[in-house]
């Protein structure tokens, strides 16, 4: 199987937890006992711990989730938020980011991505029908990688990686078109990446298997022989 190194990961993981409730907060820690920000009472909350501390997210702050939950009756309801799970994390400049998965399958789930900054809640929804395999800061934290995977049989997993701008909670612009750029960045899930790194703020360099053809037995015979990789530069768009 493909090993993910060479990332950069902040701090912790954590598994979430579901907790509905009439709590008035919005973000809440109860490792000191203080509210943070008042909303309005809500029930159903997506509760997780991070170093020690409990957050608690409203769901409708959720676009996503939120949307997601509409389709069911209230019974089919709680027993979906029960199955949602997360992998929360922290920057070096500690803004909180939790990664929200829901609708899963055997393995495979929908996401949506979470950030917590200032009090503010933002969420976008990732690539759907996958796990979340890690994540990787720009040294200035502007930018996020995002590696995401999707199995085939128990031998190959392929995978995509999302650059999302941090500032916007919004997917960066890549100034490079090429075929093999769009390949390791689209929803099909065609190429294994087995490493990604921050060259500089706005460059991304990752390691793949150095192949012509992707097919599934092409891919078993690689990993057996522990053959040779190349590098692909994804570079963000500057003003």
């Amino acid at each position: 199987m493909q090993k993910i190194v060479g990332l950069i990961i902040a701090l912790s993981m954590t598994v979430l937890t579901i907790g509905c409730s009439d709590s008035s907060r919005n973000i809440s820690s109860n490792s000191n006992g203080t509210q943070v920000q008042n909303v309005q009472k809500e029930a159903g909350r997506l509760t997780f711990s991070l170093n020690s501390k409990e957050y608690s997210i409203p769901i409708q702050k959720v676009d996503s989730i939120y949307k997601y939950l509409e389709q069911f009756d209230q019974s089919d309801r709680a027993t979906e938020i029960e199955r949602i799970q997360a992998t929360a994390f922290t920057s070096n400049s500690r803004i909180i980011y939790g990664d929200f998965q829901y609708s899963c399958g055997t393995k495979l789930c929908n996401h949506s991505f979470v950030q917590i900054k200032n009090d503010e809640i933002k969420s976008v929804p990732l690539h759907s029908g996958s796990t979340f395999s890690d994540h990787a800061f720009s040294p200035n934290e502007k930018n996020l990688a995002i590696l995401l995977g999707k199995n085939e049989g128990t031998d190959v997993v392929r995978n995509s990686v999302m650059i999302i701008n941090t500032e916007s909670l919004t997917l960066a612009e890549l100034d490079d078109a090429s075929d093999m750029v769009n390949k390791v960045t689209s929803t099909d899930f065609s190429i294994p990446i087995l490493s990604l790194h921050w060259e500089n703020d706005t460059t991304l360099k990752i390691t793949i298997p150095d192949l012509t053809d992707y097919s599934f037995e092409t891919l078993k015979q690689w990993q057996q022989k522990e053959s040779k990789a190349k590098e692909v530069t994804l570079r963000i768009t500057t003003i």
